[in-house]
């Protein structure tokens, strides 16, 4: 079989680069309204589709309709997505603008660059995200943007090619962009977020987040009627420059690149734009065959219907994720507890949060659709539930048998006390009772007084078992996240 090599042979120039960030990050569930209050004593502002002035208020010079932006998803999502209070139980999105220009420097090379605004979204579940949006300066080129990119979305940089980087915002300097963000963009999430083991090792600092690169979803228009299958596939990896500054193309063959867009792609709107979805890159290419009207309403789907519907599927993976990071580290014989907490959130989950239609539009239809496929939230969705299934009928099986113990044992103490009589030894106990004669007893005796001071004891202990197990399942839901 023969395989065509790919090359870059032109840099291709684009007018208008944007980029939303998304960081996820685990916060403590019950300590949400006081994260909530916090923010909002921090210059945050809580996202109220009812308030006009915050259409365009974070998008740079793009307008959003908060209209439109609430009839384009079905009314159980609508009210997930777009609560009008805090008290409810939905995505609670916290909004600021921060109007600072920056600069980030990676092996010589020097991207300017916009901070538009921040959202701290507090999400069901204890799942938070710090999303960003930026614009990059429109001199630059498509490898030049996706470099730019490329290097954003690593929060810390483990291999060679990614160390380096150097941001310069205002009078501050930060060597990588989870410092950027945890101590410059939005310090107020730090005391609140689930830094460190807790619980015999649960949790840690995101233990499941993919490779510590946040997603990323772009809108670059680009001077060029349409683009060769190389740069297409470099927008959908965000393939920059190499370290010797040499276009990067991580693929060997363009067959394997028009295999592996095949799915990614979506020409609803070819030859003027197109989108591509992949496991952590949702990129908008507009060609220079767009109208103003187009571009203008491109932009706004980007910052608005596009945003939310990423946001939620994202949410979507990360949740069934968590949820299988906390079965993955249960511990049979100390949580059983926490086996029956997970249960009670996946049926939450299931009921206010995961619907598969999202949207009566059939171009947000067809978004969500690639987005379930890709991100294997249905996949993902029927592990966790069967497993915990699983892991409950068999605890159920467990508590049966307990139950079978005791009920043996209740049942031995009266088949004892209804063959002998426990007359013969009680009513000979009073106040001037000899408890010396005692040694006197038959073996008939000595049985009834056995059956009945075990019993006592016995009913003691259940007694105590049943306080004990009572106060030690009130501490457990305490310390449940």
């Amino acid at each position: 079989m023969n395989f065509t090599l790919p090359s870059v042979d032109e840099e291709s120039k684009i007018s208008k680069a944007l980029m939303t960030s998304m960081m996820p990050f685990l916060f403590v569930a019950k300590k949400d309204k006081e994260l909530s209050e916090e923010l909002l004593a921090n210059g945050f502002k809580f996202f109220d589709l009812q308030d006009e002035t915050q259409e365009s208020a974070y998008y740079g010079d793009i307008h959003i309709s908060n209209i439109a932006l609430n009839q384009h998803f079905l009314p159980y999502i609508e009210r997930r997505l777009f609560p009008s209070s805090m008290d409810e139980d939905a995505f609670h999105r916290f909004s600021k603008a921060i109007p600072k220009k920056g600069e980030l420097v990676i092996h010589e090379r020097h991207y300017h660059f916009q901070i538009l605004s921040v959202d701290v979204i507090l999400c069901p579940f204890g799942v938070g995200f710090v999303n960003l949006r930026i614009e990059l300066d429109s001199e630059y080129s498509l490898s030049e943007a996706l470099d730019f990119m490329h290097h954003f979305r690593i929060l810390e940089p483990k291999t060679l090619d990614e160390k380096g980087v150097r941001l310069f915002v205002s009078s501050y300097t930060f060597h990588t962009i989870n410092d950027f963000i945890m101590m410059y963009i939005c310090p107020e999430i730090q005391p609140f977020t689930i830094h460190d083991e807790v619980r015999n090792g649960y949790y840690g600092s995101l233990p499941f987040f993919e490779d510590e690169r946040m997603l990323v979803s772009s809108y670059i228009e680009v001077d060029e009627d349409e683009l060769p299958i190389e740069q297409i596939y470099r927008a959908s990896q965000l393939d920059g420059y190499t370290e010797d500054g040499i276009p990067l193309v991580s693929a060997g063959n363009k067959e394997h690149m028009k295999d592996y867009l095949q799915t990614k792609v979506n020409n609803r709107y070819m030859p003027k734009l197109c989108d591509i979805t992949t496991e952590h890159v949702q990129t908008t290419i507009v060609f220079r065959q767009a109208d103003d009207v187009l571009r203008k309403k491109a932009r706004a789907r980007f910052m608005g219907v596009h945003y939310y519907n990423v946001l939620l599927h994202y949410f979507y993976k990360l949740t069934l994720l968590e949820l299988s990071f906390r079965y993955s580290e249960l511990s049979w014989r100390k949580d059983e507890i926490y086996v029956e907490k997970l249960m009670k959130q996946i049926t939450m989950f299931s009921s206010k949060f995961y619907f598969q239609e999202v949207s009566s539009r059939s171009s947000s239809r067809e978004t969500a659709k690639r987005l379930r496929n890709i991100f294997r939230i249905d996949e993902l969705f029927g592990d966790v539930a069967k497993t915990l299934d699983a892991l409950y009928v068999n605890q159920e099986k467990k508590a049966d048998q307990r139950q079978n113990q005791l009920l043996f044992i209740l049942t031995m103490f009266s088949v004892i006390s209804g063959i002998f009589g426990m007359n013969l030894v009680i009513n000979e106990w009073g106040n001037d009772y000899n408890w010396m004669k005692v040694f006197e007893y038959s073996i008939y005796e000595w049985i009834c007084l056995i059956t009945a001071v075990s019993g006592l004891l016995m009913s003691a202990g259940l007694l105590l078992s049943t306080v004990y197990l009572w106060c030690r399942r009130k501490v457990q839901l305490k310390k449940w996240y």
